[in-house]
């Protein structure tokens, strides 16, 4: 839909954005927004914005230096630390990576909470105008709103359950009990699921994305008897999981086949937020993922050859995901998870996406990364097999052989010091920290997977879960595991190393009870759990409601326990 030529009014919840007026556009064409979503056209225009909300929520404010929105969900695990001491991230103070001057101020939470309500907004516009339209286009912003609503209640707890369409602005909305928002998001989706397509279009939703997302709903739910969780919940995850795997292996290669530039769309991505250049305003409208995860390789005075990403050099790989990835010797996820191989002429004149083409510009190998545990005379005979390219690559080891991993977790910023994670990287944008049109998976069928395995381990099914945490290591090549090793802490350590960098470590700790212990043993920026306690003594286990929202909410508002 073209914005220029309707009247939009956008009505923003005082509570939720700050905004106490309407922000309007010109009607160059007279049409008035009922008129035009009452046609087929008008409604599918509105559902579609829906869907681009998701490139608000995931990728942040196109255009931004940095927006933060991978500090959300991957900031202050177990996983990631901040490079360098003097990393600015875009949380304030450090506050989503340390804890400590996590504050309702902070300006990502409060950029993440805005942005989820915006997209709730438009959602209850579209069902609003959905009476008369295509039930299946209905049904597909039911699940959205519901899908907004399941984020929101994992980050904050109580939330204000917003589900009419408004026509004027409102500014007293209590919170709803965590028990009720999770009831909601439940029914609606069990509710819209008869009426789904089995499949779809690449990014739309269809049955097996509301299967595998009640799945993780009853499973998260499960955990909390606050929440109305109970051990029954565990039983309708394994349901509902294997509803969405319907059969289907993990038969593509994880790096080739699911990651590699150009096969975003493959079978074993259920859910993902659509990016392509086309549908870009401006080359800086992508988003920012692969850029949090890798040393700095230099300005854009550093590219040569087929180019460099702007890694902003904001988290670097524990030295616990390092383990974890380098655990099983027979395991090929972390050659498929890091760059090993940097191209280039020197240190700061790279071509990081030769890597990528069959046909690379540059072709001299310059940094070499061995995987842990590699011997010095396997790299002569990785040498030894094109010397002309790499005769005079600087090996950069992890270590000295003693687990350390020194090397690699140094403070020296004048070389990429450790190996970038480049499942993310997007060949062919330019320069920048928010241009990757690269999709940002939100549900592979790997999770779904592990989804089942967990509600397994937590009903005593050791037996099944196993088999479902072997389905996920075999297609790497790692060593099958026994009933026994069939645990949360095992799942949780598969999880790592089968989503490193995606959106879902945060939830994982919280969900399983593990933050707490998990982030300060083996988070160096957290060295003990008191770093996550408030003032009052409180676990910061839920994010802060930001200050905005509670000053302008005419309701009583309670702020989360910690801050």
């Amino acid at each position: 839909m073209n914005r220029n030529k309707f009247l939009i009014i956008a009505i923003f919840l005082l509570t939720l954005t700050g905004c106490s007026g309407f922000l309007s556009e010109d009607n160059k064409s007279n049409t008035t927004a009922d008129d035009y979503y009452a046609t087929a056209e008008g409604y599918d225009a509105l559902v579609n914005s829906c869907y681009s909300s998701l490139r608000d929520v995931f990728g942040g404010v196109a255009g931004t230096v940095l927006n933060g929105m991978p500090e959300i969900f991957c900031g202050g695990t177990d996983l990631f630390q901040l490079y360098l001491p003097s990393t600015v991230p875009a949380s304030n103070n450090k506050g989503l990576e340390t804890y400590q001057n996590l504050a309702p101020t902070d300006g990502v939470v409060t950029t993440f909470y805005t942005n989820v309500y915006v997209a709730i907004k438009k959602c209850n516009d579209a069902i609003h105008y959905g009476t008369n339209q295509n039930p299946v286009r209905m049904a597909e912003v039911r699940f959205l709103r519901a899908f907004y609503y399941f984020h929101l209640v994992q980050q904050f707890g109580d939330v204000a359950l917003v589900t009419d369409y408004l026509s004027s602005p409102i500014n007293n909305y209590p919170r709803t009990a965590t028990k009720d928002v999770y009831s909601f998001i439940i029914s609606e989706m069990e509710d819209i699921l008869p009426t789904l397509p089995a499949a779809s279009d690449a990014g739309r939703v269809n049955q097996q994305v509301v299967n595998h997302y009640l799945a993780l709903a009853y499973l998260t739910r499960g955990y909390d008897a606050n929440a109305g969780g109970s051990s029954s919940d565990f039983t309708k995850a394994i349901s509902y999981a294997t509803a969405a795997i319907a059969g289907q292996r993990l038969t593509l290669d994880f790096e080739k086949d699911v990651f590699w530039p150009g096969q975003d769309n493959n079978k074993e991505v259920l859910f993902a937020v659509q990016y392509s250049a086309a549908s870009l305003p401006s080359s800086s409208a992508g988003n920012s993922q692969g850029g949090y995860f890798g040393a700095y390789l230099g300005g854009n005075d550093a590219s040569i050859g087929d180019g460099i990403p702007n890694m902003n050099s904001i988290f670097r790989p524990t030295k616990r995901l390092y383990q974890l990835m380098t655990a099983d010797p027979n395991d090929t996820r972390f050659a498929q998870t890091f760059m090993q191989t940097l191209y280039g002429t020197s240190i700061m004149k790279l071509s990081y996406y030769s890597y990528f083409t069959t046909s690379p510009k540059i072709t001299a190998v310059e940094l070499y990364y061995p995987k842990p545990g590699t011997t010095q005379a396997e790299v002569d005979d990785w040498v030894a097999a094109d010397p002309d390219n790499r005769a005079n690559t600087l090996i950069q080891w992890a270590d000295n052989g003693d687990g350390s991993y020194t090397n690699w977790l140094s403070g020296n910023n004048s070389m990429p010091v450790y190996p970038c994670i480049k499942k993310f990287a997007s060949p062919g944008t330019n320069f920048g920290t928010t241009t990757s049109v690269r999709n940002i998976f939100l549900a592979r069928l790997a999770e779904t997977y592990l989804i089942r395995a967990e509600a397994e381990i937590n009903t005593g099914d050791a037996t099944n879960a196993a088999a479902d945490i072997n389905e996920v290591r075999l297609r790497s090549n790692a060593s099958p595991i026994t009933a026994p090793q069939a645990t949360i802490d095992f799942l949780l350590d598969e999880r790592a190393r089968e989503f490193a960098g995606e959106y879902n470590r945060w939830y994982d700790l919280k969900r399983t009870g593990k933050l707490i212990t998990y982030v300060p043993a083996y988070n160096p920026d957290v060295p003990s759990a008191s770093y996550l306690q408030g003032n009052d003594g409180q676990y910061k286990t839920l994010r802060p409601i930001p200050q905005n929202a509670i000053n302008l909410n005419g309701a009583s508002i309670t702020q989360n326990p910690g801050y």
